[in-house]
C-alpha cells in the first residue's frame, strides 16, 4: 500500500467510532417534585438528537411507583406546568448488549428490529 492510503485508511478508521456514537441510544434523567412528598423521574431516551420514546416514573414517600412508557417526547401537563426540572443527569450511551433491556426501547421498537 502506498502511505498515502494507508493514511487514508487511518483517518478512515479514527471517524467510525464517531459515527458510531451519533447513532448510539443514550438515555438522560429530569427529576421533578409532586406534594406531597413524591417525585417523577423521566428517562429520556434519545438517538442523533431526536427522542425515542419517555419512561415515566412517579414514586410516593413509601417508593412505591408508577411506570409509565410514552412514544416519543412526553411531559405530564402538571410537571410542564411547573418548568424547568430540579435535578438532571447527562446522557449516558447504552451499550448495544444492553439496550434490549430497556423496556421503553423494547416497547416503541430498536433499531434493527421489527415491531
Amino acid at each position: 500500500m502506498r502511505p498515502s492510503t494507508i493514511s487514508g485508511l487511518g483517518v478512515f478508521l479514527a471517524a467510525l467510532p464517531v459515527a458510531a456514537a451519533a447513532e448510539a441510544i443514550t438515555v438522560r434523567t429530569e427529576n421533578f417534585a409532586r406534594p406531597p412528598y413524591s417525585g417523577a423521574t423521566y428517562y429520556v431516551y434519545e438517538r442523533a438528537g431526536q427522542t425515542v420514546c419517555t419512561k415515566l416514573s412517579v414514586c410516593n414517600k413509601f417508593n412505591a411507583c408508577d411506570v409509565t412508557y410514552k412514544p416519543g417526547a412526553y411531559k405530564d401537563p402538571e410537571d410542564a406546568e411547573a418548568g424547568a426540572p430540579f435535578a438532571t443527569t447527562p446522557a449516558v450511551a447504552i451499550p448495544p448488549a444492553s439496550l434490549s433491556k430497556h423496556v421503553c426501547l423494547t416497547r416503541f421498537g430498536l433499531p434493527g428490529q421489527s415491531r
